[in-house]
């Protein structure tokens, strides 16, 4: 079986798309792995997330 990869173009490179779950949330700022993290729920991950969004200078969110 092959890994398929799906390229898709960047509109807003400063956005971000983040999966809100209930026992964890998913962020995407960029196509690298490196651009995704997961984060919990708790308030203390939530500001370490709004932490890294503010050092990749994101200034749209959209979640899913």
């Amino acid at each position: 079986m092959e890994n398929d990869v799906i390229s898709m173009e960047t509109i807003h490179a400063q956005a971000a798309g983040i999966d809100v779950g209930s026992r964890s949330h998913w962020v995407a700022v960029g196509q690298s792995e490196q651009d995704v993290r997961e984060y919990g729920v708790f308030n203390e991950d939530l500001f370490m997330m709004a932490d890294w969004l503010e050092e990749k200078q994101v200034k749209t969110i959209t979640t899913i």
